[in-house]
Order: C-alpha cells, then sequence, then structure tokens
C-alpha cells in the first residue's frame, strides 16, 4: 500500500508541475479569415504568457501579404511603427505601393499576468485567396525575457507551442472598398447629366429667340398692312 500510495503521489505531483507549461496561453488574432485585397481590422488578445510575469510590451510583424498597417490607440501604451520596402510591390485602388509599416510595437501596461489586453490594427491585404497571413509577435515581459509567437502550424494542424496569430484570406470582396473609383463614376455621371442639362438648356434658349424672332416679323408684317389700309 505504501509503494501504492507513493506512486499516486508521484504521478499526481508531475501532474501539477506539468500544469503551467500546457496552460499558457496564446496570442491570438482575430478575425481569423479576411477578403484578399482588401481591408481588415484586426484584434491581437494578449493574455498571460510570461510565466507569471507582467508584459510590458507587444511587437508584431507585419507578414508579406500586409501591404499597409494602422495600429489603434490603447489607454496606458505607447505606439511605435517601423516603415520599409515590401517584400514586392503592390497595387491597390490603381495606386502601386512599395513601402508601408512593417512593424508596430506597443509599450506600456504593465499587464499584469492574471489580465488580458486587447490590441487593434487595421491592416490592407494584398495577396491570394489561401494564402496564411502570420504575425509574428513577440511579447515582452517584466524582467527583460520574451516570448515569441513565431511558429507556423504545420499543414497537419497540429498546433506548436508558440503558435504565429494567423489569418486565412478568402476571396477577394466583390463590392470592396475602392470609394475612390465610385467617386470617380459618381463626378463622371454628374458630369455628364450637366452637360446634358445644358445642351437641353441652350435648345430652349435657340427656340425661344427663334419664336421671339417670328413674332416681331408677323407683328411688323400686321402693323404695315394696317398703316396702308
Amino acid at each position: 500500500m505504501n509503494i501504492k500510495r507513493k506512486i499516486i503521489l508521484g504521478l499526481a505531483a508531475l501532474f501539477v508541475l506539468a500544469i503551467p507549461a500546457t496552460a499558457s496561453a496564446h496570442v491570438t488574432v482575430s478575425p481569423e479569415e479576411a477578403p484578399a485585397g482588401d481591408y481588415a481590422m484586426l484584434t491581437f488578445t494578449v493574455p498571460h504568457g510570461c510565466d507569471g510575469a507582467a508584459t510590458t510590451s507587444v511587437k508584431v510583424q507585419m507578414p508579406p501579404q500586409v501591404v499597409a498597417a494602422t495600429p489603434g490607440v490603447v489607454p496606458g501604451w505607447n505606439i511605435k511603427t517601423v516603415e520599409g520596402k515590401l517584400p514586392q510591390p503592390s497595387e491597390m485602388h490603381g495606386e502601386k505601393i512599395t513601402e508601408g509599416v512593417r512593424q508596430v510595437t506597443w509599450t506600456g501596461g504593465p499587464l499584469a499576468d492574471d489580465q488580458l489586453q486587447q490590441f487593434p490594427l487595421s491592416v490592407a491585404f494584398a495577396g491570394a485567396e489561401g494564402d496564411a497571413a502570420e504575425f509574428k509577435v513577440i511579447q515582452g515581459c517584466e524582467g527583460g525575457a520574451e516570448t515569441a509567437w513565431i511558429q507556423s502550424t504545420p499543414a497537419s494542424g497540429e498546433e506548436p507551442e508558440h503558435p504565429a496569430p494567423t489569418v486565412m484570406l478568402t476571396a477577394a470582396s466583390e463590392e470592396g472598398h475602392d470609394h475612390m473609383a465610385a467617386a470617380d463614376d459618381s463626378a463622371e455621371a454628374a458630369s455628364a447629366d450637366s452637360s446634358d442639362d445644358d445642351g437641353s438648356d441652350n435648345g430652349l434658349a435657340i427656340a425661344a429667340l427663334i419664336v421671339g424672332a417670328l413674332g416681331l416679323v408677323v407683328g411688323s408684317v400686321a402693323l404695315v398692312g394696317s398703316r396702308r389700309k
């Protein structure tokens, strides 16, 4: 009995020691899907992941599919962006883009280990349907340690220990966000309507002049006839 009891207690101790390693929450991104060639508002959720220490910084690196990025303001945190050349030039709304924000860092807090914080990021996606846009995140911890969420999830779907938050690109939106094109179309339509209106107004003016001239001629003829009589 004593031996069995010792074995049971030993296994229980090992189980308890294993809990912190498996219970560490991941940095996640929402939504996990977004249309290619369009804008998306992403939210990165950072829970505990510093082995009991507070989080003091969150660094997000842009994947190749992101051609533009705008970080959201988080109270108590400062924002720093790093710009650079895109892995390959891209075109959005008829404009060629070669440079953009490649890294965003929020610094502040500190975010206690038993709390979580959300960090918003607006991005413009290029890429194609089926692409996996991996955002490598470095979580800075109080005391100088870091937790790197940079591992790719294999095709088998087996999640690694520190997976990188990933957004899967879906089919491009039919409507998109090309408001400039819509505005240009509206302007052209308005210009065309204006031209048509001008043409019709000119036609009416000419017709009025002709009618007026005929009226003068008829009036003159009538006046001459009455004088002769």
